[in-house]
């Protein structure tokens, strides 16, 4: 991957911006989340377990709550609510003879028109906290669009997009934990076509986002936000990074487009001259573990 480097000093005034490298996988897809019937618990339902397309389990919580349309043959409507538990199970109805459409996270003021009428959907503005995080990670599936591993599988996809910040400290002698990063100016709301599995941003609403840090290793800090699907214009301020009360903010020297389903990830590296910030590339969706900084 090309890597294009704008330095910033610490102690120096000067600071070298020569551009960001996108590097868009055209042939991936968004990772998806796929409900797997496991056995028939009762008469009305069966017991799914939430996995990824390669049969890992998800790292959706215990007690997430996900919404469901039932629609009959008749196109009488339906509304339940159905909860993960420690196990990362459910239990969604029989869907013999009619259409279900499922999203997370549930959304109290969602009625049944949503099947019908755009609906709302913002993401937080504060998303430290994991439930925040997860209350932000908008995904819909139905059984109109199954890939079918087994009957009744659900995929269920990400319609936002996940950035990624991710601070590498080079030089080995600091302490990253008290690091603070926040996404800036950017796209928080959109409207939601349940019916046709897609969303559309609200080009008007914008606010900054502080984003959930995560320490991955002795050596790194990766932050996380969801927002939603967005271009990012030349030179337009996008994130900050704030370490020992020193607040830097970074500009994107390139458009760059914030795809739906997909991850933009960017780096920034911490050496004895101060932060590199190294570039950006839109990935595949990822959940947890390592990330590949290479690739």
């Amino acid at each position: 991957m090309r890597r294009f480097l704008s330095l910033w000093g610490l102690a120096c005034t000067g600071c070298l911006a020569i551009g960001i490298a996108m590097l868009i996988c055209a042939c991936s897809k968004a990772e998806e989340f796929i409900y797997v019937d496991e056995q028939v618990i009762t008469e009305d339902g069966s017991g799914i377990t939430v996995t990824d397309e390669n049969g890992n389990v998800s790292l959706l919580p215990s007690g997430t709550v996900i919404g469901v349309y039932v629609v009959d043959e008749d196109g009488n409507v339906s509304m339940l609510e159905v909860e993960v538990d420690e196990d990362g199970n459910a239990i969604l109805p029989a869907s013999a003879g009619s259409t279900v459409i499922a999203y997370s996270p549930y959304q109290e003021d969602w009625g049944e028109d949503a099947l019908t009428q755009a609906q709302l959907f913002e993401v937080s503005g504060d998303q430290r906290s994991e439930a925040d995080f997860v209350n932000s990670d908008l995904m819909i599936g139905s059984t109109g669009s199954v890939t079918r591993s087994g009957d009744g599988a659900m995929n269920f996809v990400h319609m936002l997009c996940k950035v990624a910040v991710h601070v590498v400290d080079e030089t080995g002698r600091l302490d990253l934990s008290g690091i603070q990063l926040e996404l800036l100016n950017v796209n928080n709301n959109v409207e939601v076509d349940l019916l046709h599995q897609s969303v559309a941003t609200i080009d008007n609403e914008r606010k900054d986002i502080y984003m959930r840090t995560e320490t991955t290793t002795d050596w790194r800090v990766s932050s996380y936000a969801i927002v939603a699907p967005q271009t990012v214009g030349e030179g337009a301020d996008f994130f900050a990074v704030t370490l020992f009360g020193e607040r830097q903010v970074y500009a994107l020297p390139q458009e760059s487009a914030l795809e739906g389903g997909k991850m933009f990830s960017v780096t920034v590296r911490l050496t004895e001259h101060g932060l590199i910030f190294e570039g950006g590339y839109i990935r595949d969706w990822t959940d947890g573990g390592e990330e590949d900084l290479e690739c």
